[in-house]
């Protein structure tokens, strides 16, 4: 199938024609080949990612518990 170059004007009457799950399809398509090109990581299905936890943050805790204290006894 060769590719053709189509001016936004040509293809709006066929994305006008498209499901609503397709048109969401289409917009994640533009996005991601956007990301791409600026050099922005995207996030892909199955990847893993880490994310920061307070679970096991003794240290917050204890700052926590200390500005608590200090607000206690504020006037």
């Amino acid at each position: 199938m060769a590719m053709t170059e189509s001016s936004l004007p040509d293809l709006m009457p066929s994305l006008r024609t498209l499901s609503r799950a397709d048109k969401i399809r289409a917009i994640q398509l533009l996005a991601d080949e956007l990301a791409r090109e600026e050099g922005v990581p995207t996030i892909e299905a199955g990847a893993s990612f880490p994310i920061w936890t307070p679970f096991d943050a003794f240290d917050a805790a204890a700052k926590l518990f200390e500005e608590l204290k200090k607000a206690e006894t504020a006037p």
